[in-house]
């Protein structure tokens, strides 16, 4: 698998060192030394698909500190937002990085180290897509009577490599506002580039990924040793989601400098979703009722006593790549070092830190918010998949225990990437080895997606098949026959059930955010914990309109920039 490779590159890359993976901040520093790129890796096709493989690499790297780019997202996605608070460790001094942004002060002076890898490694990824890029520009040069097959696998690489360079651009985009467009290896005079608007910045994503859909693959024509690579549909998805984020950007911050550009794309927008959901590549897994064998139904269990229904199956290391993903990021735990393989911190960060009689399991991170639990209806089978409470059973040791949430300041606990004592737990080398792939787009998102560019499109109808859709496929798992169907939508519907279906998983902060939404995040009233017991803290969120939408560009790149990079106003 994909993962796989990515181990053997990060050994053959010791021969490139613009490849390198490493933990520094030079994101941009890739001086050729040693051996010759060109003829060491253009000239060969086997040394290209090192460098294909190479920049997936950077996409579950190990920035210190923080480990893992999902994780990062998340911490974005979810601790800045109304659905989670930060957790770790009692007291709530754990990563500074991640309070500051749970109470709406991405601003302050300790907040640096955390973003400033968030920056680099994105873009690290930008820089080996580019030289990528260029070696297969090389090699075509070189190479003009080549096989059709030889032709074939180029075109596919340079629309992988076009998917991942817009893919960064895009994330980057969510969390800075308007960034440096990177689209070529950069000469030595060109690192004081400006930042470009946000319309620019998702005009090029767009336009890399129309690209990029005509060069890749479905899905289904990927062997399982190459799982886990971009295909036609994650290219489709993600334009889908571009264009959304630039209609709802036009629609709700009119007059904001900072959205300059934008336009109504929501036809475009809801057009790419139904591309996506009228192939036959992807589910709702469990919608017709299916259930599944997994840790989760095993040895005595009170939770799903006989099989396991398909929401939660898709967050457990069986459900790896069912047909619920269309992009998501490969990990394994095999027992090696961190360094010479790819597992995820997301196990260790989100799960428990206690389960009884005072032993730690995890890190106790995105912590679910009461307003979290409350957006569920009395029933909804997914929230017992992604909130844990006191008392709810807990699968440790190769037995069923019970949940402790004493040390969460909300006393619950995120659920979705858990792993059972065989995955992950009683076989692990170092904390890092999780072997929970990261869902970054899913079918449940792009058919949501459809549902909110449908109902903006003036479709009602549609909107509402959309969201009983992802309703059908939750109460499908349960015996209580909820969500049942809504009969009329509204907007507010399709606000509450991407929160109910994609809670925790880093989307909300960004939702609320392109909605105009930001008041659900003034105000909010923190809690802090001390003692071992959740207490109300008088601290509210500080967001701040018209600032916190984005985050603060690292202010090491503001330096280095030598004036090219300016701050948004508010973080000057």
């Amino acid at each position: 698998m994909i993962k796989i490779n990515i181990i053997k590159w990060g050994i053959i890359a010791l021969t490139a060192p613009l490849l390198i993976i490493s933990c520094t901040d030079d994101f941009l520093d890739t001086k050729l030394t040693g051996a010759a790129t060109e003829e060491t890796y253009y000239s060969t096709m086997s040394g290209l698909s090192q460098l294909v493989t190479g920049t997936y690499a950077g996409i579950n790297v190990c920035p210190a500190g923080l480990h893992n780019l999902d994780m990062m997202y998340i911490a974005y996605g979810s601790i800045a937002s109304d659905e989670a608070e930060a957790g770790g460790e009692q007291g709530g001094n754990d990563i500074v990085d991640f309070q500051n942004w749970d109470q709406g002060n991405p601003q302050s002076a300790e907040s640096k180290a955390v973003t400033d890898n968030n920056w680099g490694y994105n873009y690290k990824v930008i820089d080996r897509a580019n030289q990528t890029l260029t070696g297969i520009a090389y090699y075509r040069e070189k190479n003009s009577g080549m096989v059709a097959d030889t032709a074939a696998l180029l075109n596919r690489f340079e629309g992988e490599m076009k998917f991942l360079r817009a893919f960064s651009h895009f994330k980057l985009t969510q969390i800075y506002g308007g960034i440096i467009i990177v689209d070529h290896v950069l000469g030595s005079t060109e690192y004081s580039l400006p930042r470009n608007t946000v319309a620019e910045c998702l005009h090029f994503v767009q336009q890399e990924l129309l690209e990029a859909i005509d060069l890749l693959p479905e899905k289904d024509a990927y062997s399982a040793s190459d799982m886990g690579r971009a295909t036609k549909g994650a290219a489709e998805a993600l334009l889908a989601k571009a264009y959304l984020y630039e209609a709802s950007y036009a629609e709700n911050y009119p007059g904001d400098a900072r959205f300059a550009g934008c336009e109504n794309t929501y036809s475009k927008a809801l057009e790419y979703a139904e591309i996506v959901i009228n192939t036959d590549k992807y589910s709702l897994v469990g919608i017709k009722g299916e259930t599944f064998d997994t840790y989760w139904n095993q040895n005595g269990s009170t939770m799903y006593p006989t099989s396991t229904p398909g929401y939660r199956y898709i967050f457990t290391t069986a459900g790896e790549n069912s047909g619920e993903s269309i992009f998501e990021i490969q990990s394994i735990n095999d027992g090696q070092n961190y360094m010479l393989s790819r597992g995820t911190y997301l196990t260790i960060y989100t799960t428990v830190r206690n389960y009884g009689a005072g032993t730690t399991l995890g890190w106790g991170f995105n912590c679910p918010t009461e307003d979290l639990l409350n957006a569920y209806e009395e029933g909804d089978p997914r929230k017992m998949v992604t909130i844990g409470e006191n008392g709810d059973p807990v699968f440790i040791a190769d037995a069923w225990s019970t949940l402790d949430c004493h040390q969460s300041p909300t006393n619950m606990i995120g659920r979705k990437y858990e792993g059972s004592p065989a995955d992950y737990w009683s076989t692990r080398s170092s904390d890092g080895n999780g072997p929970v792939n990261f869902p970054y787009i899913r079918y449940a998102d792009v058919v949501l997606m459809a549902a909110e560019a449908a109902f903006k499109t003036d479709d009602n109808g549609k909107a509402l098949t959309y969201v009983n859709m992802v309703r059908k496929r939750a109460r499908n798992g349960a015996l209580t026959g909820v969500p049942a169907d809504l009969l009329a939508i509204t907007f507010d519907d399709i606000v509450n059930e991407r929160l109910c279906e994609l809670a925790l998983e880093g989307h909300r902060f960004f939702d609320l955010v392109r909605w105009g939404k930001q008041e659900v995040m003034i105000g909010q009233e923190l809690q802090k914990w001390l003692g071992g017991a959740a207490q109300e803290s008088p601290v509210s969120n500080s967001f701040t309109i018209g600032v916190n939408e984005f985050f603060p560009i690292p202010l090491t790149e503001i330096i280095n920039s030598n004036g090219g990079l300016v701050q948004y106003p508010g973080y000057e």
